[in-house]
Formats: structure tokens, sequence, C-alpha cells
């Protein structure tokens, strides 16, 4: 077995697709796939909106972000993915033949692309993995799918303060603990929360003001928990 997917499968063994899969397992559904490893510079598009789809990607190393221009130009961002997690997952079998939304390098990273038709053909080998494959696949939209409704939470909170208070209590909780990192600096977050980045900055500096919140660039300390909690709410 090739000594290139014994290295893949090392770093993805913890991603989300291939929940359940020793590194046998892994090696050898990369092998009968074979997948390719792709590298790219920050700030390069890893796929663009209106490309001609190329199968369900995932970040192998590094860390990207999913943006989307809304009919106005501007630049609105979707999410933000880091080494383990899958991209292309939601229209993987939808019949669209192109990408939707750009995913581009927030940082230097590498991602293969598995096609659609690998994963759901049984190959010449009958690996007996393609069925949990399909599963956590199904698993994984289902997620998304919670995901996106709790971005719409987002998007319908009328003030900036519940926006950024909602965000930061998120993470918390991701973190489980009240010090954590954003995965995001200050001009994703703005796009992130469809907010200018003026006005997220004077909250931000209000809630630190106030003693609510410490932050040193993507940096957060949360002291005061229910001062947040009570933002949400307004």
């Amino acid at each position: 077995m090739g000594k290139k997917y014994e290295v893949l499968a090392k770093t993805l063994l913890k991603c989300e697709l291939f929940e359940g899969f020793d590194k046998f397992q892994l090696e050898t559904m990369l092998e009968c796939f074979g997948a390719r490893l792709y590298s790219y510079n920050k700030g390069d598009f890893i796929v663009m909106a209106g490309d001609k789809y190329n199968g369900l990607g995932v970040i192998v190393e590094g860390s990207a972000i999913i943006t989307k221009e809304n009919a106005a130009g501007n630049r609105v961002m979707l999410g933000v993915m880091s080494a383990g997690e899958i991209f292309g997952e939601v229209i993987a079998f939808s019949g669209k033949e192109v990408w939707p939304a750009n995913v581009q390098a927030q940082s230097a990273c590498q991602a293969i692309f598995i096609e659609n038709n690998a994963i759901i053909n049984q190959c010449s080998e009958a690996c007996s993995f393609h069925a949990q494959l399909i599963k956590n696949l199904l698993k994984t939209v289902s997620n998304r799918a919670i995901m996106l409704n709790r971005r719409v939470e987002y998007l319908s909170m009328k003030s900036i303060n519940s926006k950024i208070a909602c965000l930061l209590l998120e993470h918390m909780e991701r973190a489980r603990s009240n010090t954590f990192r954003l995965p995001m600096n200050r001009n994703e977050m703005a796009d992130f929360l469809n907010i200018s980045r003026p006005s997220m900055s004077r909250e931000m500096g209000v809630m630190r003001d106030s003693g609510i919140i410490e932050f040193q660039k993507e940096a957060v300390r949360i002291l005061k928990v229910d001062k947040l909690k009570e933002m949400v709410n307004e």
C-alpha cells in the first residue's frame, strides 16, 4: 500500500466522514478511490462558485473559508473549515454540476477530492467500507442542515450585540471553556454575521469596556456569561 495513503490516513482518521474506520480500512479506501492530494497557498481558491463540481472535498491540513457574493456583489462568509472537515457534501447528490460557493484557503492548506461515483459504487475489490462511508455522509449532511438553521438564527437577530453575543457563547460551548480562540479574524467575523466591521469592532469594544469580555486578536475570554446571554435576547 502506498506511503502517501498511509500519511493521509493518519491525518484523516479524525474526519467525520471516516468515523468508525481504522487506519488500515482508511488506507484501503483512499487507495481504492485513487485520492489525490492538492496543495494551496493562503488566499488561493480551492474551488470557485460556478466551477464544475469535481467531487466531495476534505481539508487535510490548514483552514479554509466558504464565501459567496450576494446580488449586490458583497462577500458573505458562510463558514470556516479546519483540517478534517468536508465541503461539497450538501450538493454531492443534488444533480447540480457546479459549485454554488467559493472555498478559499485561509492559510496554507491541503485538500483531497472524492468523486461521487467512488462513494456510491462498489469497487472491483468489493470493499466493505462503502456502506459505513455513506452512513457517515448522511450524518454529516444532517449536521450541516442543523448548522444552516443556526446560521439563519444569526441573520434573523436584529441587534449587532445579539449576533456577537450568540457567536461568542456558541464558541465558548464548543471549547468548553470561557477562554478560546475564534477560527476567524475580524473581517471574516463581520462577513459571517453580515454586519459592518466598524460597527462590530465598536460593539465589541463596548463589551470589553463594560467588563463582559476580554480579547486580543482572535483570543477571547468571557468574563460575564450571564450578560452575554441577556444580549442574545435583546
